[in-house]
This record gives structure tokens, sequence and C-alpha cells, in this order.
């Protein structure tokens, strides 16, 4: 194991599927102390599970903690509890965050609040507990975006105002934590995770011919685009305050 990766503790939200789910295999596979956050309890058994089985042999480097991550007194009793396993923390992977589309006009006050809440208020929790756990050590936060917050698209004001508002979170995280604390945000394309597969009927011949047209690489991105980028950004330490893309040149 490289010197990036050796002895870390990883804290990842929204680990038990999708992206996250990727990733906290990625970094259990790695060796690496990881806590997978989530909020279904049928999620968190089988991501712990599936954990355990990547990890190095003998490895018991995983804990789950369930987690809602825009309440407060949850997430600190996260990382107390993975202060309590491990000791540290010097990691956090903030990828949790719900979708509810809708036209704008048929929008609920409650579709705009838990969509806002998963996301922006999420990146922000976790974030500050993060910090307020790791008092001494060099940490990295990597927040996850999406080109819709820059570029909006229809049917998602709630979700497209949720990942603008968190490409502006990490640029002021990253100028008041540094030089201790990186902060760097990662910006997917369209990577085949189920949740993207199905939102933009990508299963069907149509579809994906519609998708393919809009990226120059002509192909959709594989989890192992996206993990092997998290690795560079993870190594990169003379980055903060920077968004990296995943995209096949899809947006700029």
């Amino acid at each position: 194991m490289s010197d990036t990766f050796n002895e870390k503790v990883v804290v990842i939200t929204g680990g038990s599927s999708g992206l996250g789910a990727a990733l906290a295999a990625h970094f259990a596979g790695k060796g690496l102390g990881v806590c997978v956050n989530y909020i279904s309890e049928s999620r968190g058994e089988r991501a712990e599970s599936e954990l355990l089985a990547v990890a190095p042999a003998g490895s018991s480097a995983v804990i789950k903690c369930k987690a809602d991550v825009a309440d407060r007194n949850q997430v600190r009793a996260m990382f107390d509890a993975v202060i309590e396993k491990f000791g540290r923390v010097d990691m956090l992977i903030n990828s949790a965050g719900r979708n509810r589309d809708a036209p704008f006009l048929e929008l609920t006050d409650e579709h705009w609040d838990s969509v806002i809440a998963s996301h922006l208020r999420g990146h922000f929790v976790c974030s500050q507990e993060f910090v307020f756990h790791s008092p001494d050590n060099e940490g990295l936060i990597i927040n996850f975006a999406a080109p819709c917050g820059i570029e909006g698209r229809e049917n998602g004001a709630n979700f497209c105002s949720a990942k603008g508002g968190i490409l502006a979170l990490t640029k002021c995280m990253a100028l008041e934590l540094a030089p201790r604390i990186r902060v760097n945000c990662v910006i997917p394309g369209s990577i085949k995770t189920r949740e993207v597969m199905e939102r933009y009927n990508l299963e069907s011949e149509s579809g994906l011919e519609v998708e393919l047209g809009r990226i120059p690489m002509n192909r959709l991105g594989e989890l192992d685009d996206l993990l092997r980028m998290v690795d560079g950004v993870v190594g990169a330490k003379f980055s903060t305050r920077a968004c990296f893309s995943v995209n096949g040149g899809q947006f700029m």
C-alpha cells in the first residue's frame, strides 16, 4: 500500500449504494479504515458484509453508521463512533444525497427542502463535524457536485440548486480550512450507475444514442473511471479549491 493510503481512515456518506458503495469497496480493498454511512437498514447490513469481503484478510477495519447527514446530532454520533473505533479520521467523502425531480411549478416545499437538506446541508454538517473530530492531523474533504449544478436542467431545480451550492461551498471551505484541510470537488458525468441509467433512460437504444451524442469520447463512464479520479485527488497534495471532472469531455 502506498504512503498516500497507509493507515488512513475515511468516512463515506451515502456509502451503501451507487457511487458511495463503489468508493467504500475501493478503499476497503486498499486496507483503509472505512466508515460506511447509510440510512436504509437493509442496505447498511449488505454494505458491511460486502466491504468485509473485499478488505484484506483478517481485517476488521470497517464500521457502518446509520445517520441522516442533515441531522447534526446523528452526524456527530457517527464521527464519535469512528474516533472510538479507529482513533482518527483522515478523509471525508460527501456522496450522500437524494433526487426528487419534478417540473418547477410542481415542486413542493417538501421536494425542495428534502433535496437541499440531503445534499447541501449534508455536505455542510458532515464537513464541520469532520473538522471538529480531526483537530490535529492533515485532512481531505471530497465533495460531489454535478454538471447540472453549473448548466441546469429541466425538472431538477432543487437538485441543480443543491449541486450548484456545493460548488460554492467547496470554494469557501477550501479557503477557510487551508492549509491543514484540503477541500476539492469531483463532478461526475454519465457514469454507469443504476440511478443514472434509469434517470436518463440509458438502457434504451434511443436514450443511449442521445446521451452518447453529447459525449466526445463516445461512451458512458465506468465506475473505474471515477475511482481512478478520486485516487488522483487523494494523492494531489498541492490541490485544493479545485473541481475535477470525469465526463468524457461532455461538459467543461
